[in-house]
This record gives C-alpha cells, sequence and structure tokens, in this order.
C-alpha cells in the first residue's frame, strides 16, 4: 500500500469512539495540519508500503520502503505530531527521500488512536487516546528496532530516532528511557515531556525550536493557542538536562544564519562541546518561528511562521552522519562534495558561512 493510498484504523477499545471529535479539538495544537501536509515535499515522495505486526494487545503499524536492503543500514525512526500519522510526516517533510539518498532507511511509525488524524503518542504528560490508555510506545519502538534487526534490514549499532511535537516528546521520552536503543536523537517544535530525572544516560541532541511556538513555548509555560492549558518545560531547560547527562561543557558556541529568504524568520545555534564529542548537545533556535517543521513552505494554520532560511531534515541527517550513521561515501554521494563543511553542519550549501562563534551562556 503506498503513502496515499487509505489505510485502515488500529483497532481500539469499545467506547472510544467518542473521542474522535475530542481528540481531533484537543491535539490540534500538536499536529501537523492538513495545510501543511499538502504542499511541502518538493521531490516526489518516496515509495513506502504500510506495514502491520502485533505487539502485546495491539496491532502496530509502521511506514517503510517496499524494497529490502542487500545489507543492514542505519536506522532513523521518524515519529509525527499528535493528530497526525507516519505517512504524513514522510510526505511533509521530505526526510525518507533525504535520509534514503545518505544511505539510511527511514521508517515511520503510527502512533494509535481512533481516527486517522487523531494518532497520538503516550510521551508521559501527553497525549490523547495513548496517554489516557497507557499505550506502551516504547515497548512498540523496541520491538520494531528488534524486528528490523532480525530481517535484516537493520545495523542494530547506528540506530536513531527523531520527531515533531508530540512525536517529539515521545523521541525524548525514549532517549531517556530506551538510551540503549540509539546512538542520537532529534527533536522538532517539543520538549521533555517526562521528567529531566528520567534521562539515565547521555546521548547527543539537535533540538530545533521555534522562538515564537503559540503550543509549546520557546519559554516554557502554556502557550498562547494550547487548547489543554498544560504547562510545558522550557525549551532551555530541556536542554540544560541533556547537557549535564553527557557532561557537556554549559557554555555554547553560537552560529547563525541571516534571514537570506525574506521570510522573517532567521537561525541562531547553540553548540555545546563535551570532551569527546564538538557537537554533544545543538540547539537550533528558529528566530520567529512558529511550530512547524523547518523547511516547510506551507505553514500550519494559526502555528507561526515555517522557517524557509533552514532545511530540518537535511540538518538532522547531517547530525546523525555526525554520530556514527551513514557511510561518508554515502553522505557525499547524496551532497556532493562536503569537504568544505564540518560534519553535521547546519547551514545549507546555499547559505553564507555562519558567523565567527564565540561563547553566550545558555538561552533563557
Amino acid at each position: 500500500m503506498s503513502v496515499s493510498a487509505r489505510f485502515p484504523v488500529v483497532p481500539a477499545p469499545a467506547g472510544s469512539q467518542r473521542l474522535r471529535s475530542a481528540a481531533a479539538r484537543t491535539f490540534t495544537h500538536i499536529m501537523l495540519g492538513a495545510a501543511l501536509l499538502s504542499g511541502m515535499a518538493s521531490a516526489p515522495a518516496a515509495d513506502l508500503s504500510l506495514k502491520t505486526m502485533r505487539v502485546g494487545p495491539l496491532s502496530r503499524a509502521y511506514f517503510s520502503e517496499r524494497a529490502g536492503h542487500a545489507v543492514p543500514l542505519p536506522l532513523i525512526i521518524a515519529l509525527h505530531g499528535g493528530g497526525s500519522n507516519g505517512s504524513m510526516l514522510a510526505r511533509s517533510t521530505g526526510l525518507a527521500e533525504i535520509g534514503e539518498a545518505a544511505g539510511y532507511m527511514v521508517v515511520f511509525p503510527n502512533g494509535t488512536g481512533p481516527a486517522i488524524d487523531a494518532r497520538t503518542w503516550n510521551s508521559g504528560g501527553c497525549c490523547g487516546y495513548a496517554q489516557l490508555h497507557k499505550v506502551d510506545d516504547v515497548a512498540f519502538i523496541r520491538a520494531l528496532i528488534d524486528k528490523l534487526v532480525a530481517d535484516g534490514q537493520v545495523d542494530r549499532s547506528r540506530v536513531f530516532v527523531a520527531g515533531l511535537s508530540n512525536g517529539g516528546m515521545m523521541a525524548y521520552r525514549l532517549a531517556a528511557e530506551a538510551p540503549e536503543l540509539f546512538k542520537a536523537v532529534a527533536v522538532v517544535s517539543a520538549v521533555l515531556d517526562t521528567a529531566p530525572e528520567s534521562i539515565v544516560k547521555g546521548m547527543p541532541v539537535i533540538h530545533i525550536h521555534g522562538s515564537e511556538d503559540p503550543f509549546i513555548p520557546f519559554l516554557g509555560g502554556v502557550g498562547p493557542r494550547e487548547a489543554t492549558q498544560t504547562p510545558r518545560l522550557s525549551v532551555a531547560r530541556t536542554v540544560e538536562a541533556w547537557v549535564k547527562a553527557n557532561g557537556a561543557d554549559p557554555r555554547p558556541e553560537l552560529s547563525e544564519i541571516a534571514d537570506n529568504v525574506g521570510d522573517g524568520t532567521s537561525v541562531r545555534q547553540y553548540t555545546y562541546h563535551s570532551k569527546t564529542d564538538p557537537q554533544s548537545v545543538v540547539l537550533v533556535e528558529i528566530k520567529g518561528g512558529g511550530h512547524n517543521w523547518p523547511g516547510t513552505t506551507t505553514p500550519m494554520v494559526n502555528a507561526g511562521r515555517a522557517s524557509r532560511n533552514l532545511n530540518a531534515s537535511r540538518t538532522i541527517v547531517e547530525f546523525f552522519d555526525a554520530h556514527g550513521g551513514a557511510a561518508p561515501a554515502a553522505s557525499a554521494a547524496a551532497e556532493g562534495d562536503t569537504s568544505g563543511l564540518p560534519p553535521g553542519a547546519t547551514p545549507l550549501p546555499s547559505n553564507p558561512p555562519p558567523a565567527q562563534p564565540g561563547a553566550l551562556p545558555a538561552p533563557r
């Protein structure tokens, strides 16, 4: 089944149909909306098919490439936002095309919920159906990795996780509770949804977040468009938790990209170094940006600006490359000659070089 085809709803317990409209309303603030999903990817969508597997009492679904691989590949697990699904994330971000061209297998799992446009993840304090029914999404992702490894598709030593909004919260929960599964984590428009103390081991982290996010505010608290009035941890507190876990220098280096496309956004990157990793934790602040995946051309309604000064999918893949991801030859083949860029560099080739880095305190 291709990504454009209809696909079945995960079976829900009795009585869950009455949650449909409430879930759709409640989690508008964490979903990648229909406008965003319809117009982003400039390249044709990857040829993905829907697959299912049983985890405990539930039939779980995920989207992946139709064809197999001759050798195990590094894996990117990409988690959609609340009120969305794996197919929508794949089509809206271009992550499948960029990741596959760089030598990764990219898999887009579905959360659970009573409707196609109301899938959520149980990330701890959020969200919707998955949290209400205490769905064990950590067990699902663990079982999915086990299956892909057993099928000979994936190199267990090179597994990465990325997520958007509620999916980003879930990515952080996975990194905190099951760090042995992953090499690095990437999060867009999300914060820790579990206590900072839940982090039991350090891990390379890249966090991309709009300074004007109206749903998950950069400075924390309750966003002006947050329907549930649930306060969120700040981006700074989230990043600080990973800096501490990684033993990184709390004084980041700064680089910036100006607004080169005239969309009212710019990019400020804070890079925290550890003794063993020059990119132990990277915070990419989208100045003027909203609750969106940077690189899209059609932002979610009422979610603020979607920056075109940065391609989040490419940035994430480059970060994973710098942390043991795809083979260097595969990355070079995908992007051409990258000898002039540092590993995991955020700027795209069309952007000017960033300003000289200088020590700054962590953003607040």
